[in-house]
């Protein structure tokens, strides 16, 4: 199947409210409510660093192994940051956050395809 034959096929009337688990689109497309963050890490314990991946899935997205999108208010990143300052070791490991404001978003450059995984909201049953 190719790539134009995805937009061709019909929507299921769900896929209208709760869009698919990932979402092909450049970062100029995508919208954030808050203020985005991109959260690095490198862990030097394996139970250091799932414990950092678990903290960060909790409140971002990710979008390599130890990189992660995370928009968020500032009081919910605090919170966040804290989580993180109780699990990791300073003399190990690094946390790293870069600030990204609305307009540098817009500016994000991609070579090759980027797919941004999204959380489910509720499940239909």
């Amino acid at each position: 199947m190719m790539d134009d034959d995805l937009w061709q096929q019909p929507v299921q009337w769900y896929e209208r409210f709760y869009p698919a688990d990932h979402i092909e689109s450049t970062p100029a497309d995508w919208e954030y409510r808050n203020m985005l963050r991109i959260v690095a890490y490198d862990i030097t314990d394996d139970k250091r660093l799932r414990k950092v991946a678990k903290i960060c899935e909790l409140y971002g997205v990710r979008v390599e192994k130890s990189v992660f999108e995370c928009d968020l208010p500032d009081e919910r990143f605090q919170d966040f940051w804290l989580e993180l300052m109780g699990v990791i070791e300073e003399d190990d490991d690094c946390v790293v956050a870069y600030q990204i404001c609305k307009a540098c978003v817009k500016q994000v450059e991609v070579l090759g395809k980027i797919s941004r995984p999204r959380k489910a909201i509720c499940y239909i049953i």
